[in-house]
């Protein structure tokens, strides 16, 4: 089932705006860049418990790639207890997704009218892959829906923003109002998106640590990790002409969770300073352990 809902336009709080306002995390646009803050602070932390891979470093902001990689024992391959093997696990690197909350975008784009409503943006592989997972979605339908019979708009392709009287700017925010739209396959279909990645986690600050449905380390079976598939019921897209500039206005489409729907918390996160050194205790075990991290656990064990 899906649903739509009208909304206004929401910008940060003056907390939030004073508790990241830190000039090397803004963008050219003014925007706090809080996600940077917060994966730089993840690899931070596991870096200096030997767990990050070698050659593994955040992306640049709005760079490609992982956000975050870490080396965990594989908890689905099980030790025999008769081993007299001291360090005979088996550790696999695995990709992680990092939010900062359950607030922030996963898919995004710029949409415009150009005799039909379509995505549209940068063509570069961060920007592109972006757009794929709202068009997998079939968002620019439900765009094309939500604005049928409202006519063509004064702000398209060829005529932008900065070229129209500011009449006819509020005239388009009238007529195109912003508008969330749910549907429960976009869950699934965001957990296919990060695993063809080869991100089969996501760690949310504010909730905990998930797997995509697919568990390549074992993590449930070890720790109760929760199914993002199951544990988040519904997500939605924000559709909405918004601010970009002065006198100037874009039309944005972003994918996010259902927070009014159930969310379940997972037991553990990677933010915990005891889960993540219970992560290392068991890594340190692994046969395959990386050599920054059999080196000291030949100082530690």
């Amino acid at each position: 089932m899906a649903i739509y809902q009208y909304l206004e336009d929401r910008s940060p709080s003056q907390e939030e705006q004073d508790f990241f306002n830190n000039a090397s995390y803004i963008n050219k646009k003014g925007e706090i860049m809080a996600g940077i803050l917060y994966e730089r602070y993840l690899y931070s932390m596991y870096r200096d418990l030997q767990l990050v891979p070698a050659g593994f470093s955040p992306p640049a902001p709005g760079g490609h790639g992982k956000d975050f990689e870490i080396f965990v024992n594989n908890y689905n391959v099980m030790m025999p207890t008769n081993s007299l093997v001291q360090f005979n696990g088996t550790g696999i690197n695995i990709g992680v997704e990092c939010k900062l909350s359950e607030e922030d975008d996963y898919g995004q784009s710029g949409v415009r009218y150009d005799g039909n409503w379509v995505l549209h943006g940068k063509m570069d592989k961060t920007s592109m892959e972006k757009r794929s997972l709202l068009k997998a979605a079939g968002v620019e339908q439900v765009i094309r829906n939500a604005y049928a019979g409202k006519g063509i708009p004064n702000i398209r392709s060829g005529v932008p923003s900065t070229q129209v009287t500011e009449e006819k700017r509020q005239q388009d925010k009238r007529r195109f109002r912003s508008f969330d739209y749910f549907s429960n396959s976009f869950v699934n279909l965001c957990a296919k998106y990060y695993i063809s990645k080869q991100c089969h986690y996501i760690n949310i600050s504010s909730l905990g640590l998930y797997h995509f449905g697919v568990d390549p380390a074992g993590l449930a079976r070890a720790y109760g990790v929760k199914n993002f598939c199951t544990a988040i019921s519904e997500m939605g897209v924000r559709v909405r002409l918004k601010q970009s500039g002065k006198n100037s206005l874009t039309y944005n489409v972003a994918m996010k969770i259902n927070t009014e729907k159930t969310v379940t918390k997972s037991p553990v996160n990677l933010n915990d300073r005891i889960f993540s050194e219970e992560l290392q205790e068991d890594a340190l075990k692994c046969s395959n352990a990386p050599s920054d991290l059999k080196l000291l656990r030949e100082l530690l064990l």
